[in-house]
């Protein structure tokens, strides 16, 4: 029977009783999974080795890496053809199967101390996600992309990370972490999230949301049933919840500058920030500084903030910027689906609670 996920005061009481997982090494957000193409652009996710894993009762061994390097492309319909990838550091188009496309898409974005439903849920996120990338491109293919079905710096390990470079993150703690990969990947192959027409959705997920997600028309600009805004308490529990910055008056202006080439921040302390106008979720939509009006998106690109949910104090010769969250703050969370999956919520009920009504189905044999 599907568990209800029923949040309030008594989750508030509960978190408190329940130690998480630290956020800890998440260093991104998702730079591909914005409604529009970025949200700086971003994502996501959680990158870095943990320091303790866990057995796991059941075992899958590690697959090789299937990536293989292509000078032409082949059929644009044949999705056995796995994920093609344009290296931008290299300039070649390589082709990653299907199912090591995932893993290593999973293992960019999520820590493997995870949950195995959070990752579950992660994977088909991520596997939705590219899928619609994929369909996108094939039908509408960017000469610029060379046949491929995305760009990435490979060399950075963006968005994808081979076998290599798995052993090479991990170190010793290589064979259990991958297994766990493996393990969640194999739980969910092929199973992506479509809308009521059976259309791909947009995925959208990001790292910690400060108490609840936010709305994709207020973010992206663009409306989404399957990405509205959602309660997301447990977030509130992580340890890196609240982020600080302290920036000078002169960086504040420089930064101001670039965005508009008229902003003036005057010198005198006392009305230089104006309050902001807010989400229900509480990130910044605008607000005003000196003499020039700005997104909250906008502020948090220039100055490096984690979200754009935050607050500023006027110190005089300095910005003291309070920031919660981490993330766009669209879709799912990874931090509270990872919660979630300690409360005992399977994959299903992760994703059904934050993407609403979207579809779960398989595209793919297992």
């Amino acid at each position: 029977m599907k568990r209800k996920l029923i949040y309030g005061f008594a989750a508030f009481i509960l978190m408190a009783l329940i130690p998480l997982i630290s956020v800890g090494s998440i260093e991104r957000d998702t730079q591909a999974v914005s409604l529009s193409s970025s949200d700086e652009n971003t994502v996501s996710g959680s990158g870095g080795s943990s320091e303790s894993i866990a057995e796991d009762e059941s075992s899958t061994a590690a697959s090789d890496n299937k990536a293989t390097t292509e000078e032409s492309a082949p059929e644009k319909d044949d999705k056995e053809q796995g994920f093609r990838i344009l290296d931008t550091s290299t300039g070649k188009v390589i082709t990653v199967e299907e199912k090591e496309f995932c893993c290593g898409a999973l293992g960019y974005e999520m820590a493997p101390l995870y949950e195995i439903e959070a990752l579950k849920a992660q994977c088909v996120a991520c596997y939705t996600h590219f899928c619609r990338l994929r369909d996108m491109q094939r039908s509408s293919p960017d000469p610029e992309l060379k046949g491929a079905d995305f760009s990435a710096d490979l060399s950075n390990n963006q968005f994808w990370l081979s076998d290599d470079a798995m052993r090479k993150k991990w170190g010793d703690l290589y064979e259990r972490s991958r297994k766990r990969i493996d393990l969640a990947v194999n739980g969910c192959f092929g199973e992506v999230l479509c809308d009521d027409k059976g259309e791909l959705i947009d995925a959208a997920y990001f790292a910690l949301s400060s108490g609840n997600t936010e709305n994709a028309k207020d973010i992206f600009g663009a409306d989404s049933p399957y990405l509205r805004a959602v309660a997301s308490p447990f977030d509130l529990k992580a340890p890196d919840q609240i982020s600080e910055k302290i920036v000078s008056t002169d960086e504040l202006r420089s930064a101001l500058k670039g965005l508009n080439s008229k902003a003036e921040l005057y010198d005198k302390k006392g009305n230089r920030i104006a309050e902001p106008e807010r989400t229900a979720s509480g990130s910044v939509l605008k607000i005003q500084i000196g003499n020039c009006e700005f997104s909250g998106g906008q502020i948090r690109e220039a100055l490096g903030l984690r979200s754009a949910n935050f607050d500023i104090e006027d110190k005089g010769d300095s910005f003291l910027f309070t920031v919660r969250g981490y993330g766009h703050g669209v879709g799912m969370s990874q931090y509270g689906a990872n919660a979630l999956a300690q409360q005992g919520a399977s994959y299903k009920e992760i994703l059904s609670h934050y993407y609403g009504n979207a579809q779960l189905r398989s595209i793919t044999a297992k």
